[in-house]
């Protein structure tokens, strides 16, 4: 089977969901836990707010486009895949968020160094370390999900996909039912409905759709549902408030989900262009400068008598100038590269026939 070509529809929804979730964190988390101050725009909040479902949207976007990459591809080349695309702009975003961070001192956002190194790995969660950035915690979750993706393709399983989602959605059933963190942890059964349905998009997209693609679908979109709303509750008690409405929170994820449909299935159609692929291109480095080098930036600007409207344009430019210069400088040449060398087979020992 030939993957589709590429939808560039996803990469428009992959800038909108990082630019939500901007806003959540400059116009709601951040004035709401008094890490910024004096924000403008507090009118918006209301709607800001819901601007962290702009994760749940890349976990869909993200399932689309890890089952089109793991399509036809050996376990080493779906490696390399994700070492290009993942370490080059994460080494150079968590490094300038350290040593912002570091030069603040602010020991709300401040981490040793040995946090840092092991941020660069990207598996800082498997020993303990702090995150450089809070925004970090949705790497971990997508990490688990490639390990997944990478077993079912080393294992041959990835060719019964369509029983895979269908039991990882009944350990997500349980999880809803009974939350368990070893689940959550190792599974992602909390996240499984939002990458089965970019998962089951894709295939649908590119196979066609089936009974099993449709009762998958129909499946993870309420239990998607419930269990964004579930963690909409529970992060409510930390939210001084501010907690989203449970009705509407749930409105939005089914909407979200409609939009995607659309888009993924090619039901809405956008052509090639920059105003389609810039979004794609920034969006991960985006993520992850914008949060905890934009706050200490924010702050020493308002404290020294800048205005705040003017502090919160800055670091918006900062937040995208930066994702530029990544993707430009660093992502563009190193990602090809790293790809090569993980790629690369080391060449078979030549047997010597004695003399």
């Amino acid at each position: 089977m030939n993957p589709p070509q590429r939808t560039y529809g996803i990469d428009l929804l992959r800038g909108i969901a990082a630019f939500s979730v901007l806003v959540f964190h400059y116009l709601s988390r951040g004035p709401r836990s008094d890490w910024i101050t004096d924000v403008p725009l507090r009118s918006l909040e209301p709607v800001a707010r819901y601007g962290f479902l702009g994760v749940d949207l890349f976990f869909m976007v993200s399932g689309y486009v890890i089952f089109m990459s793991a399509i036809g591809r050996t376990p080493r080349a779906f490696v390399a895949s994700r070492v290009a695309r993942l370490y080059p702009a994460l080494w150079v975003a968590a490094t300038i968020t350290w040593l912002l961070t570091t030069w603040r001192g602010d020991p709300r956002f401040a981490v040793t160094w040995v946090d840092w190194l092991w941020n660069l790995t990207l598996i800082p969660q498997y020993v303990g370390a702090e995150y450089v950035d809070g925004a970090y915690w949705s790497l971990a979750v997508e990490l688990q999900f490639y390990l997944m993706v990478w077993l079912a393709i080393r294992t041959k399983l990835l060719e019964r996909s369509e029983w895979l989602l269908a039991g990882w959605l009944l350990v997500s059933l349980a999880d809803a039912i009974r939350p368990m963190y070893p689940v959550e942890r190792w599974l992602v059964a909390n996240y499984a409905p939002l990458f089965t349905i970019g998962a089951v998009t894709f295939l649908a997209h590119s196979r066609g759709w089936t009974a099993a693609r449709v009762g998958l679908l129909m499946a993870a979109v309420p239990l998607g549902a419930w269990h964004s709303v579930a963690k909409a509750r529970r992060m409510g008690d930390d939210w001084n408030g501010f907690a989203p409405d449970p009705v509407v929170h749930g409105a939005i994820v089914v909407v979200l989900v409609g939009v995607f449909l659309l888009v993924g299935t090619g039901r809405i159609t956008i052509g090639k262009t920059r105003w389609a692929t810039i979004p794609g291109e920034l969006t991960y480095p985006l993520y992850l400068i914008h949060q905890n080098a934009g706050f200490v930036l924010y702050q020493a600007m308002v404290e020294r008598g800048v205005a705040p409207s003017i502090a919160l344009a800055v670091i918006v430019v900062f937040a995208v100038t930066t994702a530029v210069a990544i993707h430009r400088l660093v992502e563009e040449p190193l990602g090809p590269v790293l790809r090569r060398l993980v790629s690369a087979r080391k060449p078979a020992a030549v047997a010597l026939e004695p003399s």
